[in-house]
């Protein structure tokens, strides 16, 4: 199987997706529902956060959904006009948060300059907003590596359908086929499968542990690490 690109789901992938969001979706909730700590959390519980493991549910809306999933949970009823403003604010409004507390899982410029250097085209796939995903991943150092970041908000319909694998494939010249799709959830397993992707390949670095999602990828690695080497040996 030739392999000439690789498109990367975002949070538990490349970013630290806990360390990252767990700290952030706290304060913003306390601060938009003039609550407190055990309040947001509740809030969050909402959404998929596990209060005992400290970390959100595989396959829940906050590992993989999108911003306008979670107005939806959070402000239930809003007009269009509001829920827009509130999905606005959660995905502006708390950049300093964001530059403060956002981790990538490792250091990510080695591993993308190694499978660049191997002849691929990369992208990242991701249920965010795409002013927040282009801020995250200049944040860290690495958007020069990518050919597109393919957000919620720039596909008609975002990840499982397939969408974003067919961008990426339109803007790159490259077959569906010849694209792997790396990522931690399900969804990232299904739009690989939807969009036509040659590879799903499931990282364990996210919340989703071997069981959830190994059933769902033809390959299945602990981190985008080991992404090279597998690469190479396919």
């Amino acid at each position: 199987m030739t392999i000439r690109g690789v498109l990367f789901d975002k949070d538990g992938t490349l970013i630290d997706v806990n360390a990252t969001w767990v700290p952030i979706y706290r304060q913003v909730l306390m601060d938009l529902f003039a609550t407190d700590l055990d309040g947001a959390e509740e809030l969050m519980a909402k959404a998929g956060y596990d209060r005992a493991a400290k970390k959100f549910r595989a396959g829940s809306i906050l590992a993989g959904g999108t911003t306008r999933q979670l107005v939806e949970l959070w402000w239930p009823g809003l007009e269009e006009a509001s829920a827009a403003e509130k999905a606005h604010l959660l995905d502006n409004g708390y950049t300093h948060l964001v530059r403060e507390k956002l981790a990538p899982l490792m250091p990510l410029e080695p591993i993308l300059s190694e499978l660049r250097a191997m002849g691929l085209k990369l992208g990242v796939a991701t249920n965010d907003s795409h002013v927040s995903a282009r801020a995250h991943m200049a944040h860290v150092g690495v958007i020069e590596h990518f050919e597109d970041i393919i957000a919620a908000d720039t596909v008609p319909v975002p990840k499982p359908s397939g969408n974003m694998v067919r961008k990426f494939a339109e803007l790159t010249g490259l077959p569906a086929r010849e694209i792997a799709m790396v990522g931690d959830n399900h969804h990232d397993m299904e739009e690989a499968r939807n969009g036509g992707a040659g590879l799903a390949i499931a990282v364990l670095s996210g919340n989703a542990a071997h069981d959830d999602i190994a059933h769902l990828a033809d390959h299945t690695i602990d981190s985008i690490a080991d992404l090279p080497a597998l690469l190479r040996n396919l």
